[in-house]
């Protein structure tokens, strides 16, 4: 895996590891308690603004701050609420948000989240009087509470504290959309695997659901359009819910799919219909997911499938965060769970294709081995029934033979422990060849060179395959000549060998020196490399492009 990948992950998990901590860094006073209707007398009780907050109301409210000391620094008073709203402060008007009314039509809708900067001249020690005017009548009625939030907070810590809750998300998010663009790419120009577009899809989904999540803190917005925000939250988290196992059933080819589909859908589905908060409907139904996928590798471990161990392990760490997250999943613990959960996973499946195409080099590498070694019989073969003709004919010409075929021998043999053997000396080794032909034929058979050949390397028993495939499908009875042409471009190098014309002989090859030629140099230069060849007029033209040495 890329160095890069590692320290990705490692600084995406240091960023959500910070992430639940913002709140406990930032010293704040809240004031939830302690109000008062507008002109209630003192006896009567306090409540929390949670128990007096409902929908549909234009409600005033009051209360006394008293402050232990006066601040070093100006203040925020952050107030997060479904509502219109003017707030005093001992009995000035300190900020506005919208426009309070007692009818929606006359009601200008506030922002959700709302601060009123306060300078310590207006905080000092002592008792201070807050009055709040809020109006609800755009807010569902079937929402319990339109309150969130009202606190005083040094401005300096909120703003660092808001950071903190936004960029560990924010990165989060944009690894997760790399990750699923990269799996993407892979299921469409590498390999079609259904669980790689399925993880592709969960990490896109995560990082839509981050990006939604940080919606409100980032740009704000006005409150009516809080709901629509907690629909495409809890849309998400169900989708999210949904793929989440389903990767793990594809990823472990469990069978029974469309049944277990059925269920795992049923059940998720029936954790987001709870009559609940959408908070505690996502908490459920993301709850609900994990159970399941821990389930499913416990079963994959059970039969012993592969990367099902590190499957466990990540569920059983996901789940255990997830539980510790408590209330605090919906404010950052969906973030830490999702680094904790699919950036292992993406680490495990890219640890998979790696070894994956390690199997596959492996194989390839060995192929081209065994191609390798069977050239050597085939051409022993050929060479054998030969030294029988000349046998007959001279004595003294297949002595001669003999000499040379061992030679030649020797030279193949030793080129074959090499990957790759200058182009000189794959040329020596064909000059070798044809005198060897030449000497069978009784007749001249020569290889001439156009071009330089210095700088070149190639795999060994590249053009010594081409010259046998010529003479296996060809009788030449008076002999021939090829012709080497060398083209050096920026990039490139072309070879382009010409094979003569022959009287066709009747061949059933199986067609090893082809694949020894395709195969050697995929395994030399790879995806680098081409060859082709072409029938023409006159014989046949075989063309080697090869990359440049750096």
């Amino acid at each position: 895996m890329p160095s890069f990948f590692h320290y990705l992950l490692r600084y995406c998990l240091a960023c959500c590891l910070a992430l639940p901590c913002f709140a406990m860094g930032m010293d704040r006073l809240s004031l939830d308690e302690g109000w008062r209707t507008c002109g209630a007398s003192a006896a009567a009780p306090a409540a929390s603004l949670r128990q007096l907050f409902r929908p549909g109301q234009l409600l005033c409210l009051e209360r006394d701050v008293t402050l232990a000391a006066t601040p070093s620094s100006t203040q925020l008073l952050v107030l997060s609420a479904l509502a219109s709203s003017e707030l005093w402060l001992d009995g000035h008007l300190i900020g506005s948000n919208g426009q309070p009314a007692r009818l929606a039509s006359g009601e200008r809708a506030g922002d959700i989240d709302f601060a009123i900067h306060l300078t310590p001249q207006q905080l000092t020690m002592g008792k201070h009087h807050l009055r709040l005017l809020l109006s609800t009548q755009q807010v569902p009625s079937h929402l319990t509470s339109p309150f969130y939030a009202l606190f005083l907070v040094d401005r300096q810590d909120h703003r660092a504290a808001l950071a903190w809750y936004r960029l560990p998300p924010l990165l989060l998010a944009g690894a997760l959309g790399a990750v699923a663009l990269l799996f993407l790419a892979l299921t469409v120009l590498y390999q079609r695997q259904r669980h790689w577009a399925m993880f592709a899809a969960l990490c896109l989904v995560a990082a839509l659901l981050l990006v939604v999540e940080l919606w409100r803190s980032i740009t704000g917005y006005v409150y009516p359009w809080h709901l629509p925000r907690l629909y495409a939250v809890s849309a998400l988290t169900w989708l999210f819910s949904a793929l989440l196992p389903l990767y793990f059933y594809t990823a472990y080819r469990l069978p029974r799919w469309p049944l277990a589909a059925v269920v795992l859908l049923a059940g998720i589905a029936l954790a987001g219909a709870l009559p609940a908060h959408f908070d505690s409907r996502c908490w459920w139904m993301f709850l609900t997911a994990l159970a399941a996928s821990l389930a499913l590798n416990l079963d994959a471990l059970r039969r012993r499938l592969p990367g099902s161990r590190g499957g466990t392990l990540i569920g059983l760490a996901s789940c255990a965060l997830f539980l510790l997250t408590g209330s605090q999943f919906a404010e950052g613990g969906f973030a830490l769970v999702v680094c904790f959960l699919l950036l292992p996973l993406c680490a495990q499946l890219l640890a998979q294709l790696l070894r994956v195409r390690s199997k596959a080099a492996r194989a390839r590498q060995l192929e081209n081995q065994l191609l390798r070694k069977s050239m050597q019989p085939h051409f022993l073969m050929n060479s054998l029934s030969l030294i029988s003709e000349l046998n007959a004919q001279s004595p003294q010409a297949a002595e001669t033979f003999i000499e040379a075929l061992g030679a030649e021998l020797r030279m193949l043999n030793e080129f074959a422990q090499q990957p790759s053997i200058a182009l000189t000396q794959e040329l020596a080794l064909c000059q070798n060849y044809l005198s060897i032909m030449g000497t069978r034929l009784q007749q001249p058979c020569s290889l001439q060179l156009d071009g330089e050949a210095a700088g070149i390397t190639v795999p060994p028993a590249l053009l010594l395959t081409a010259l046998e495939n010529a003479f296996s499908h060809n009788r030449y009875r008076h002999g021939a000549v090829f012709v080497l042409r060398i083209a050096q471009h920026a990039q490139t190098q072309i070879l382009t060998l010409i094979l003569p014309e022959g009287v066709a002989r009747p061949h059933a090859g199986s067609g090893v020196g082809e694949q020894y030629i395709r195969a050697s140099l995929h395994a030399v230069f790879g995806d680098a490399a081409h060859y082709a060849s072409e029938q023409q007029q006159a014989g046949w033209r075989l063309t080697f492009s090869l990359p440049a040495a750096p």
